[in-house]
């Protein structure tokens, strides 16, 4: 019979440190690259496809305005910067960080996917909605990918060895 292996500290501060220096240049990069996916995503919807997407200006919307692409641009940094915390938080603090993030940030992509169907059809057309989702997906899809690629976090195993 073999005795568990006992994992040294040293190992899992440096893992944590190895993401968190990773993150610095990485966390930027992943908001600058969603960002950019998601205003391509808008003026491909409003100039190729025509679609002008509105947005209520209160809730419930009486009225509605075009979605201007500073806003998008605005909430992806916000929400990105959002995402970053989260991932480095995650990192430090899971034993499973891979898994436990990606948990995490489906939950949350699920939520951004069905706030904009409650969004009253009348004052807001289906194609805004639809077009909010593929922007909130895009912009998930590429800074979760960009993190776990670029920042993969360590996992700390705590299982004994065979012999």
């Amino acid at each position: 019979m073999t005795a568990p292996t006992i994992h040294e500290p040293k190992a899992e501060v440096q893992a944590t440190k190895d993401t968190s220096g990773r993150l610095v240049w990485a966390g930027p990069l992943a908001v600058a690259a969603a960002t950019l996916a998601k205003v391509l995503c808008y003026y491909f919807v409003t100039r190729v496809l025509q679609i002008t997407m509105v947005f209520p200006e209160q809730f419930p919307p009486p009225e509605v305005t075009p979605l201007p692409v500073t806003d998008v641009v605005l909430f992806s940094f916000i929400f990105g910067a959002g995402a970053v915390i989260i991932f480095w938080l995650v990192a430090q603090s899971s034993r499973r960080p891979t898994r436990t993030y990606l948990a995490i940030s489906t939950f949350v992509l699920l939520i951004s996917i069905f706030l904009p169907l409650k969004i009253p059809t009348p004052p807001v057309p289906t194609s805004s909605k639809w077009s909010l989702i593929m922007m909130h997906i895009i912009g998930a899809v590429v800074i979760v990918g960009v993190l776990l690629a670029l920042c993969p976090p360590r996992f700390i195993q705590d299982t004994g060895s065979t012999a």
